[in-house]
């Protein structure tokens, strides 16, 4: 049988969804044309219905590596790991990426920002808080399609703020249980325990970076001064638990996030008490 016999056939027995025969006939065509882009479609779609789904998977990212702007194979794992729910999420939100720009090259606005939605609404029903995160930040401007798809995608302030939320509540959570764990240890004091492990979360917490987001985009003034506080606040904390000679940089950002806010007249307590009690000599070393 040629390659064309053996294809159609193919697609015929996917059609009449002979799964096991589609199968048969694709491999029969790769055989011959290990490269040929619609047999590894047709293998990927049987598999995925006879739910052998890493043959059905291995299929479709072969064929998106023949084809990489043809939106088929990405529809098709797209497809698989939308019913696979929690155990693909972030698999899902790689492929729905892949497919915005792909319609985006294209010109296709309403199916670019289709995948976005999918994507995220993936993540929110399926995700951990930290895969629901990650899918909003598809949205944000650091995204390849945001400027493609600005106005239709969310205001940044506002996915930001979802972002922070998620952050704010999980890193509040690892704090308590760390504390939790190792207030126990032999030598340990709740004031150490609680210096090492903030200091441990915030090293690594890219809240800092998103309250600066959330002030930069935001229209809305009341919703810029309760970021620019926990901004302050944030920084703050964060000072006070590094070691003594790693502070500089950060007191030196406290003090100036603290001036600004007294150059306005924000009455936030601790902007103005930094900057009367700071600035006339007090050693912020000694926090």
């Amino acid at each position: 049988m040629s390659t064309k016999t053996a294809l159609k056939a193919a697609k015929a027995a996917i059609d009449a969804k002979k799964w096991d025969e589609a199968v048969e006939q694709a491999n029969a065509v790769l055989e011959k044309d290990p490269k040929n882009y619609f047999a590894r479609l047709f293998l990927g779609r049987a598999n995925h219905a006879l739910s052998r789904f890493e043959n059905a998977a291995k299929a479709y990212n072969d064929a998106t590596k023949i084809k990489p702007e043809d939106p088929q194979a990405w529809l098709g794992l797209r497809a698989m790991y939308e019913e696979s729910g929690p155990s693909k999420v972030d698999e899902n939100i790689d492929v729905g990426l892949s497919l915005a720009q792909i319609f985006m090259n294209i010109d296709d606005a309403h199916r670019s920002q289709s995948a976005i939605d999918k994507l995220v609404d993936h993540a929110r029903a399926h995700g951990t808080k930290p895969q629901y995160a990650r899918a909003l930040s598809t949205q944000l401007p650091s995204s390849p399609v945001y400027s493609y798809l600005e106005g239709r995608l969310p205001d940044p302030s506002k996915t930001y703020t979802r972002i922070a939320e998620i952050h704010e509540t999980l890193e509040a959570a690892t704090i308590k249980r760390l504390i939790d764990e190792r207030r126990l240890r032999l030598g340990a004091t709740l004031e150490s325990t609680t210096s090492s492990v903030k200091n441990e979360i915030y090293e690594a917490s890219p809240l800092e970076g998103i309250y600066e987001a959330i002030i930069d985009w935001t229209r809305d003034d009341e919703l810029r001064r309760e970021y620019e506080e926990k901004l302050l606040a944030r920084a703050y904390d964060t000072l006070l638990v590094l070691p003594a000679g790693e502070k500089k940089e950060k007191r030196d950002k406290v003090m100036k996030l603290a001036h600004d806010m007294v150059v306005i007249k924000h009455p936030n307590l601790l902007a103005w008490t930094i900057e009367l009690e700071w600035r006339s000599g007090m050693e912020v070393e000694a926090y």
